[in-house]
Formats: C-alpha cells, structure tokens, sequence
C-alpha cells in the first residue's frame, strides 16, 4: 500500500464525512476528559493497520495519511476505565455517532482496545496532541485540557509516567503480601486508640482495604489489573510504597503474630514526632544539590518561606465570634503599671458532657462567645502557618495554582508530654512519685541514668533497686535497640527520703558514635518539674569518663524545693503559649484543618479542629515547622532529607502577629476539652470528650 505524507484532496462528500468523524473523536475525549477519571495507554500494534483494513476500499488510499497515522497509533489505544473496571476508549465514538464511513473502523478499534492490557498511565505536556492540519489537509487531532496537562518542572511526562509503573509493581507485591484479614487487624488496632498517632495510617489502611474489595468481586483478571491502574493513578503521595511505608512495620508484626504491647511498642517508636532536640542527620552533598536544581526549576525559593498565619489567611470557618464593640477607655491612673497578683482559678464543675458532633449541630449555631479552658499539658497546643510570599509556587498538595491554599500547621508535641508517653510506653512510672527523674534522647548510642540517694546508695543498671524506694524501673539501649530511648528512676509517693541527691548521666557506649547525642533531663519533686538540657559529643569519653554531674538537691519530703536544682530550669507549660493551665481564654473561631478546605480535602492528612485562641501564640518556637515533608508535592519527595532539614532550621517570621494559634483536635484520640459556650439562653459548660 503506497504512504503518501499527507492526505489527497477531495471534496467533503467523497472523504466519507472525516469532519464530523474527528469531531465525534474530539468529543469523546472531552467528555473523558472532563471527568476526573485518569488515562491510560494500552500494549498493543497494528491500530492504524486496522482503522485502514475496515474502511471502503475506495478511500483506504486516501487516509494513508502519516499524520493520521502516527496518531492512531501514539494515541489510539487511549482508554478510561470504568468503576467496574472495563475499559472505555478514550477517543473512539460510538459508532452510531460517526459516519458510515467510519463505522466498521471505529467497531474494530473499539473492540481491539477494549481487549488490550494497560501498559502505562497517560501523561502528557503537550496543548494538543496530533497535529490538526497541514497545508489545506486536515488531520486526527485533539486538544488537551489545561487541567489534564503534565506541567511539572522537575519530570518530564515519560518519567512521571516511568515513576507510576513502578508504583504499580510495588503495590502489587504489597498486597499479595498483605491480605485483607492482615489489614483489619490493623485497622482493628489503629482505631482502638492505643497506638500513637495513628490517624496518618487509618487513611492508608482503609485504601488498601478498598482496593482489595473492589478487585475481589471482578473474577476478570483483565478489570482486577485494571482496577490496579485506577487506584496507582489517583494514590495519594506514598500511599503505593506499602513496603517502606510507615504501616509496613504494624503489618510485618501482625504477619508474625508479635504480642500487643510489643507491637505498640515498635509502632510508638516509629511514629514519634519529636523533632525538637533530634540530631538530624545531614542530607548527603549530592541530595541538596540536586534540591538545588529541583527548587531552582520550580521558581520556589519564595515558597520555602513561612510565616505564622493569622485570622485573615483563613478561608474556611465552622464558627467565628461575634465581634464586640470597643470597650470604653478609662483613664490611665498612677498604679496602673503595676501587675496584681494572679487569683487562685476557682474550681469549675465539669459542664455536660457532650461529642463534637452533637456540639456542633446543638450547641454551636446558636453561641455567640465560646471559652476554652487551657489543659495542663501542652502538646495540644498548634500553630497554622502560610506562605511568607503570596505569589510563590505551591508546595503543598492541598494548594493548587487554581486555587490556592498554602496553610499548613505543627503541633506543639511537648516534650514533657514525650517523656511520659515513652516512660509509660516502656512500662515505667511516671505519675504518683515523691521523685522521678528521666532521661530522654533519640540515638542508638547507650547513655546511662544514675543517682546518689542521701544514705550513699548508688542506683544505676547495675544495682536499679535501693533500700530507700528509689528504684531503675526503665533501663534502655544496652543494645542500640531503639532511636527513641528513655531510663526512669523514681520513689513513689511516701517512700522519699530526706537530704542529698545527686543525678548524673553517663555514656556508656557509643552504638552510632559519629553523630552529636542531644539528651533531656527532666526532674519532678513533689509535683514540680524542672528540666536540663546537654549533649554527647560524637567520639567522645565512655564510662565513667564521661560522667556529667547534672544536678543535686536537698529534698524534704513532702515540701516543694525552694528554688529550681542547680543547672535545672522550670519546666514550660502552657504559658510558652502566652496562657496558663487552667485559664478561660476566649475562642475566636473554629477552623477544620487546611487540608479539608474546599471541594478537594486530601482525607489521608487526617481529620483535624482548631479552636484558635484570643492572644495565644508560640513563645518558644522550638517545635514551629513551616511545613513537613508528608505534606509536600510529589515533586520534592526525592529530596525529602534537605526539605527537612531546611524546615528544622529555617525560623518563621510574624511571631507577634500571629492570631490563628490554640488548641488542636482530631478524630482519632480524646479531647477532654472544656468550654463555655454564651448563647441567647445564657451560658453553659460543656466537656467535649471526643470527635463523634
């Protein structure tokens, strides 16, 4: 059959109608493409061969086109794939739409595709693909939405499409790994609310489940590979890596059957949050370089810049306060400057016990002014911070060009609060004690808690019981076994004794001696907690060598100590917030996290609430983080060690501006958040214990 580079001229009535006839290929693909549904190219040859072998013999010759011809057989095999997972090709009409002419063709492309294995998902960068005319010759052609558009500056369309049949391999072995009964036990586990943060698994493991429904009840191997396809090509970031993936450690356990607390245990250690005092490990030389490149492509230098956010960058409210009129100005008199003695915060009765749900549909549409009541500990509290600079480029994956939401979030995650999780986490007291000193820090490396009691009794590893109560109830990393240790010595309540004690830690053995060992001590003496923070120098002193004489106190049981132990300072509450426990301070709006803002919520960052709190805000800044690398377009996942690292560093600017700072709730653990709520029916309390 003779090729000619271009179709011959006829007369529209003797071409067989091919107007139309791309028209109805041009619509098909936009109705396709209108959907979210993604695109994908099947395997297979001889589309073009086909298309010309059931047209009229008379005008096979006349499309011997080779523009024709390199689209049908670059984009021939187009196909979307239906909820059953069928496959819809994306570019052939029903023949009924086209001309007759076309008919047969479009029946046996039609069939051929329908039949055909995906071989890639479909990506592409281009306006247009095909090429619509040339010359007075019109050609198979059609054009691509800007919303179907490949436009990432870091990968070419072949690469992100490279990158996605990788993803497939990957998740394919996970769960033929993982079977659906290993995932309810997880889920069983992750929503029991015993396993730490578990919310940024939930999402995850529902996923898996879902995809392993959906493909069990197509017997067709052809719609269960399908199906694969579909949910590799809408994952959210991560999600395909079941492997290397945070949920792979909770799953390998249930595999091998690890008792319970065991399996909380490994989970806790692998999900802790504790950036504030880990010595992060340097990003290698070649992986900032290429961050270089990848920032430098994107024009998103001005991105990595963050600032606190206030009221005014929020653009999702579920309640705002009613705004008040100014109060009236008194005169300033001579002793006004001076600060009055705090009273004694009278003691509230818990109000009525309610879920946020119930709240938020009873109580919530008429209130006018809500009160918070600030909790001891400070790990609820949060920060929602923005783009320094409007216009950058997104960063985040819930911010689209389109539609722009750079706001992201941190949790305070006290330290306080870590030290006890882990304490307790390793079965040890923490609450109930005369005395407890722990000794907290993130390495393999082996240090060492020790105490002198008042009648010289030496409680170490090596003697963890004295006669005196004191007692080595946690004892860690003999082994390197954790990068999340903690030791714990303590006399419980009534078991103290009166005079000397002296704390010292010590570093035993280095297990990873090439990294800076940050510790925290933290000290609690009838009731009051102080803390001291130092480091292990890498290649340092072993043993006894290394001993630092920490603190010493003299106690007197039952009397708080009259002053902070030497090198010990007061432990920070939630006045490093600029409020203190137990004060009523006045919520002025609750906003859902900025992921659930819009029609688009990425659900797998977990379901947060901010009450954002009049005159709260981050004194301290030593958890603040712009951003988090989980939160991160997919474009910066290669360079995920420097992004973090950059984060760890970089400090936020607009401290004293902020107004969207307070306490953060989720679906996945208690709240125990007291509020007072004033309505047209006067003012009640309310005890939120939890999400619904």
């Amino acid at each position: 059959m003779q090729e000619t580079p271009a179709r011959k001229s006829l007369p529209t009535d003797e071409d067989g109608g091919f107007l139309p006839f791309r028209a109805a290929v041009q619509a098909t693909f936009a109705a396709i493409t209108a959907t979210e549904r993604p695109l994908f190219l099947t395997r297979q040859e001889g589309l073009f061969e086909l298309f010309l072998e059931h047209l009229p013999p008379e005008l096979r010759q006349h499309y011997t086109c080779s523009c024709c011809r390199r689209f049908i057989r670059a984009y021939g095999g187009l196909i979307a794939v239906r909820e059953d997972g069928s496959a819809e090709p994306a570019l052939w009409p029903d023949p009924e739409q086209v001309p007759v002419t076309f008919r047969r063709s479009v029946e046996a492309l039609r069939a051929r595709v329908e039949a055909a294995p995906i071989d890639r998902v479909f990506y592409t960068s281009s306006e247009i693909i095909g090429t619509p005319k040339t010359g007075e010759w019109d050609h198979l052609a059609v054009p691509i939405p800007a919303a179907r558009r490949h436009q990432s500056l870091v990968q070419t369309a072949g690469q992100r499409a490279a990158e996605k049949t990788q993803d497939r391999a990957i998740l394919e072995r996970g769960l033929a790994e993982f079977s659906s009964a290993t995932l309810m036990k997880a889920l069983e586990h992750l929503t029991s609310g015993q396993l730490y943060r578990s919310e940024k698994a939930e999402a995850m493991v529902h996923w898996l489940l879902g995809l392993h429904e959906q493909r069990s009840v197509r017997r067709d191997e052809r719609r269960q590979e399908n199906l694969l396809w579909v949910a590799v090509a809408l994952a959210p970031a991560g999600f395909c890596h079941v492997r290397t993936n945070m949920i792979s450690t909770l799953l390998e356990d249930i595999l091998t059957g690890m008792p319970f607390e065991h399996l909380r245990r490994r989970w806790a250690e692998k999900m802790d949050p504790s950036r504030y005092m880990r010595a992060q490990a340097a990003p290698a030389a070649g992986n900032i370089a290429q961050a270089e490149k990848i920032i430098d492509k994107l024009k998103a230098t001005g991105s990595l810049e963050r600032r606190y956010a206030r009221l005014e960058d929020m653009k999702q409210f579920l309640w705002r306060a009613v705004a008040a009129s100014e109060p009236r100005q008194e005169a300033a008199g001579v002793f006004q400057h001076l600060n009055p003695r705090e009273p004694a915060a009278p003691s509230t009765p818990v109000g009525q016990r309610i879920t946020w749900e119930e709240f938020q549909h009873t109580v919530l549409p008429e209130a006018t002014h809500i009160e918070a009541r600030i909790p001891g500990s400070q790990d609820r509290f949060m920060a929602l911070v923005t783009a320094a600079q409007a216009e950058a480029p997104p960063i985040l994956q819930w911010d689209q060009e389109g539609d722009r939401n750079p706001v992201s979030w941190y949790y305070a995650a006290g330290i306080d609060a870590e030290i006890r999780r882990r304490v307790l986490e390793a079965g040890g007291t923490h609450e109930g004690c005369d005395i407890r000193v722990s000794l907290l820090w993130n390495n393999r490396n082996d240090l060492d808690l020790h105490m002198t009691t008042p009648a010289g009794e030496h409680i170490y590893f090596g003697s963890k019981k004295a006669a005196c109560g004191g007692w080595l109830d946690v004892d860690m990393n003999v082994r390197g076994e954790t990068t999340k240790p903690v030791e714990n010595i303590r006399w419980l309540k009534g078991a103290s004794r009166p005079g000397l004690h002296q704390v010292t830690v010590q570093n035993y053995r280095f297990h990873d001696p090439s990294a800076p060992t940050p510790f925290r001590i933290e000290l609690e003496v009838e009731g009051q907690v102080f803390h001291h923070d130092g480091v292990i120098s890498p290649g340092g002193e072993t043993g006894v060598a290394s001993d630092i004489l920490v603190t010493e106190f003299e106690h007197t049981p039952g009397k708080k100590l009259a002053a902070p132990p030497r090198n010990m300072r007061p432990a920070e509450h939630g006045n490093t917030w600029n409020v203190r426990p137990g004060q009523w301070v006045p919520v002025t709006c609750i906003v859902p996290s900025p992921n659930l803002w819009g029609d688009r919520p990425t659900l797998h960052h977990g379901r947060h609430l901010f009450f954002l709190l009049q005159g709260c805000r981050d004194t301290d800044g030593r958890a603040a983080r712009g951003f988090f690398s989980e939160a991160l377009k997919s474009e910066f996942h290669p360079i995920r060690s420097t992004m973090e690292a950059y984060t760890a560093s970089a400090a936020l600017t607009g401290a004293d501006e902020a107004t969207a700072c307070g306490l953060g709730m989720s679906d996945q653990s208690p709240w125990d958040l007291e509020l007072r709520v004033t309505s047209s029916r006067g003012r009640h309390s309310y005890l939120v214990e939890r999400w619904g």
